[in-house]
């Protein structure tokens, strides 16, 4: 069935769209920009290795670690867009694959994700974060379980600084209960306000430790 789904539709890089790649090509998988010095807190990218940053100082976030296998630019943010806005969901499989390296070490019971907004999920029809987590769980052999639910509508985030998103999001979220242990699964991190907000709402209802684990990481 696969040979002939490639003859019907070639596969090509979702980075460079060079035809032949499941994923990326070898130019572009070697572009692909990994973290290597990150906040040892919140996984945001650094010039050098730091244990905690501006993302994760003063309000101090709700979850304990976060991580990403790539920094959010270039190859992998290509890839993320294709994904999320091209309807590409092959590449799922592909970036759990990543995310699960990050968070193998983390002992958890039960993972999660954030969940879509209603506009989100008219305009895709799938959550991106649902579809990721159900990848890292199948790696990680740990239950993929819907816990949380947005109960109002929030403004555009992109819209906001760090403060404002925070805001925002202030009791956007709400979980079901929850064992002591969880993992986040979200697409990108960029300030780190959802994964916060979410993090809140599962302490709320029993989680001991949250921990988060994303795609991409947007930093220095």
């Amino acid at each position: 069935m696969r040979a002939l789904a490639d003859l019907i539709f070639p596969p090509s890089c979702l980075s460079c769209r060079r035809p032949g790649a499941r994923f990326l090509c070898v130019a572009c998988e070697a572009a692909f920009p990994w973290i290597a010095q990150m906040c040892a807190r919140c996984g945001r990218p650094t010039a050098r290795a730091v244990l905690d940053c501006a993302d994760c100082r003063e309000p101090a976030p709700a979850f304990s670690i976060a991580r990403a296998p790539a920094a959010y630019r270039g190859v992998a943010r290509d890839v993320l867009m294709t994904f999320k806005l091209g309807g590409e969901r092959r590449a799922a499989r592909r970036m759990a694959a990543r995310m699960a390296a990050c968070a193998q070490r983390m002992l958890v019971d039960v993972i999660t994700f954030v969940p879509a907004s209603r506009t989100s999920m008219a305009e895709r029809g799938f959550n991106t974060a649902q579809e990721l987590a159900h990848g890292v769980a199948r790696h990680l052999s740990r239950p993929c379980v819907r816990t949380l639910r947005k109960v109002r509508e929030t403004a555009d985030q992109a819209s906001l600084d760090r403060a404002g998103r925070r805001r925002n999001l202030d009791g956007a979220f709400v979980s079901l209960r929850v064992p002591e242990r969880v993992l986040l699964v979200d697409d990108v991190m960029t300030t780190g306000a959802t994964a916060d907000a979410c993090a809140r709402a599962l302490r709320a209802a029993g989680a001991f430790e949250v921990m988060v684990v994303t795609f991409a990481r947007a930093g220095d």
